[in-house]
């Protein structure tokens, strides 16, 4: 097995290869989440889900948004029905699953990256991922949550923000209690928490590695099974 297998994990990792990870990029976590729904459908872990994605009753909306009367806060990414009436667009290339207007969320997938100053970011980061959670249980009680978190565990960092950047040392143990947090407080909110463990220095010629890559594609696997599962029971 490898990570070529599993295109979310390969989007995360070209987050930060080679490249500058600019850690207020919005738009990151979005490029990531949408993975998801091309992993649920390549590796047919849900026939009704592939049904629904074929005859277009079911779409992606990458921006996070929901079509409905209370206003909600943008989240990254949300697979789910279509308003009656509102055009779909299947795409072509390496994207198959349909891009549109979501008006019942049936998939919600958060992406979160804990990369520095962790101990700092780690409240705004599970009120963050609790309130993803409760917007998309009030739309949609049978909705499936998803909620992907990178810990960074190199403790030679360096932040960059637009032209600025900054080192970073992280303090001992200070990812693995990080972790340990998210699973405490965010276990019970989530259909599937998926806390994924990597090596990045933010620093030419930006390496990336997985803390454990076997353990990261496992776990994927396994999340993405069991989502496929909840797809059949819930929306069949």
């Amino acid at each position: 097995m490898s990570n070529g297998k599993f295109r979310l994990l390969e989007a995360f990792r070209r987050t930060f290869l080679n490249t500058v990870y600019q850690h207020r990029n919005s738009t990151l976590g979005n490029k990531i989440g949408r993975e998801l729904f091309e992993d649920l459908l390549h590796l047919r872990v849900s026939p009704l889900y592939s049904e629904h994605v074929r005859d277009l009753s079911a779409v992606v909306n990458i921006g996070g948004k929901i079509h409905t009367p209370r206003a909600i806060r943008r989240n990254d990414s949300v697979l789910g029905r279509p308003p009656a009436g509102a055009e779909a667009r299947a795409l072509k290339g390496t994207f198959l699953v349909p891009e549109g207007s979501v008006a019942e969320p049936r998939i919600g997938c958060e992406v979160k990256i804990i990369a520095k100053s962790q101990q700092k970011q780690i409240d705004r980061v599970i009120n963050d991922l609790a309130g993803f959670s409760g917007r998309m249980k009030s739309l949609s009680p049978a909705c499936i949550n998803v909620a992907i978190v990178g810990v960074n565990h190199e403790s030679d960092y360096e932040g960059h923000e637009g032209e600025r950047s900054f080192k970073h040392k992280l303090k001992a143990q200070e990812p693995i209690n990080v972790m340990a947090r998210l699973h405490e407080q965010l276990i019970d909110r989530y259909d599937e928490l998926l806390v994924l463990a990597f090596r990045a220095t933010n620093q030419s010629p930006y390496p990336f590695n997985w803390v454990e890559a076997k353990r990261a594609e496992l776990d994927y696997g396994a999340a993405l099974t069991r989502v496929g599962d909840l797809y059949q029971r819930r929306f069949g």
